[in-house]
């Protein structure tokens, strides 16, 4: 027996995908794409991401990522059995910055099937286009100058309090989750690879779990760089004021965190 679940499709790009024959659930399932990797296998299924070039006419391509997953799901009292496909809780994730105003991919397609006891789920997201990850673009950060190295900074660490200001915590902000498009002036930012965001009640448990990430796998920037970047985060315009004992004490523990 098969049974589809609801299925989202991003209005504005239905034509786009009809002209490929992407309308349904099954269309996106057997449509062969290029892993990046193969397949993660683990929690009893599997789950894995590729990119797909959709050629338009009079158009520039629409570039997507499909993400496919078969019994790969996330345990919660709201499903303590089968498990929540993860894929669904980035979907709604992604949705809640979009609404937000928050950068982040936008979603063109969510769908689940059930189907001979197998739960599936496909999230499909449009790329971002003119960004590159942090990871990749870490060395260039490094060697511009003190005072455009710090506007960038500057509206890094701003977007990420904006995401933990929404009661998020990231829970993998690594610096290849951290999409960035630069000019001369600032830049902007986009968090992907929010399956594992959950709603977190304590403003220092967000600050420290995802700070302490990102500060151990930012290698190569000074210690007063990361200094500019925690007073942006937590003070934003009035970054110049004295870290007060809380704040300290704050600082302390992103930095016992990001040594384990």
């Amino acid at each position: 027996m098969k049974l589809v679940q609801p299925h989202y499709q991003e209005p504005t790009c239905q034509a786009a995908l009809q002209q490929h024959g992407l309308n349904a659930f099954d269309d996106w399932w057997t449509r062969e794409i290029d892993w990046f990797e193969a397949p993660n296998q683990r929690r009893g299924g599997w789950s894995g991401v590729g990119k797909l070039v959709l050629p338009l006419a009079g158009q520039p391509a629409l570039t997507v990522f499909v993400k496919k997953q078969q019994n790969h799901g996330r345990r919660t009292w709201q499903h303590p059995w089968v498990g929540e496909p993860t894929f669904r809780r980035e979907f709604h994730r992604l949705q809640a910055l979009a609404a937000a105003g928050i950068p982040a991919p936008k979603v063109l397609m969510y769908a689940e099937s059930l189907q001979a006891g197998n739960q599936r789920a496909i999230l499909v997201t449009e790329n971002l286009h003119g960004f590159v990850d942090l990871e990749q673009w870490l060395p260039s950060l490094l060697k511009q100058p003190q005072a455009l190295r710090r506007q960038y900074l500057r509206a890094i660490a701003r977007q990420i309090r904006r995401f933990h200001d929404l009661g998020w915590v990231h829970r993998a902000l690594y610096p290849k989750h951290i999409f960035v498009q630069a000019d001369d002036i600032t830049a902007q930012m986009a968090l992907i690879d929010l399956e594992k965001a959950r709603k977190s009640l304590g403003a220092w448990r967000r600050a420290r779990f995802d700070l302490a990430a990102l500060h151990r796998h930012t290698e190569g920037l000074a210690d007063s760089d990361r200094l500019y970047f925690f007073k942006q985060y937590l003070h934003g315009e009035a970054f110049a004021r004295p870290l007060s004992r809380c704040d300290k004490q704050l600082l302390k523990r992103i930095t016992q965190r990001s040594k384990r």
